[in-house]
């Protein structure tokens, strides 16, 4: 079963399908039960429009600060032209980085030659000064004791002993 449908050309009908956009409902009824013309409708689900406008420029506020992936008049990439200043930069400043490293060097080595003050310690504490001197006069009878009671037992180990005579 074909339906013709006659459209008056406005650009609404285009090889044999029919697009609605007429507000007649007997131009309707005829295109829907119309079985080998496909059925063109004015929009669509709004997916890409409706989220740009839901954007509202978001996406342009984020403007990008890099531009190393970029090139210059020659072709050459800005990262590679960057890194190349750079390297230039640094080599350039190379002797003066060994300068400091060696008199960093020297003066370690000065400090470490030069010979160290002894220090000194006061010790105003009268209470220390008489511990330690107590100690030292523990020290000095001990050590007497000891003198006398090795002289005593060497007095003993002198006396004559009697030969024996087997």
């Amino acid at each position: 079963m074909t339906i013709e449908v006659h459209i008056p050309f406005d650009g609404t009908a285009v090889d044999g399908t029919v697009d609605l956009k007429h507000d007649d409902p007997d131009v309707l009824a005829a295109a829907l039960a119309s079985d080998d013309s496909p059925l063109r409708l004015r929009g669509g689900k709004g997916g890409f429009g409706s989220m740009l406008r839901a954007q509202g420029g978001k996406m342009s506020s984020q403007k990008t600060t890099n531009f190393e992936a970029c090139r210059d008049l020659s072709g050459r990439r800005l990262k590679t032209v960057n890194d190349a200043k750079k390297l230039a930069e640094y080599m350039a400043k190379e002797p003066e980085r060994k300068r400091k490293q060696r008199e960093n060097a020297e003066e370690k080595i000065k400090e470490g030659l030069k010979e160290q003050e002894p220090k000194k310690i006061r010790i105003d504490e009268n209470e220390f000064l008489k511990d330690h001197e107590k100690a030292l006069e523990d020290v000095k009878d001990t050590v007497e004791r000891a003198l006398k009671k090795s002289a005593a037992s060497k007095k003993a180990a002198t006396k004559p002993q009697k030969k024996a005579v087997w």
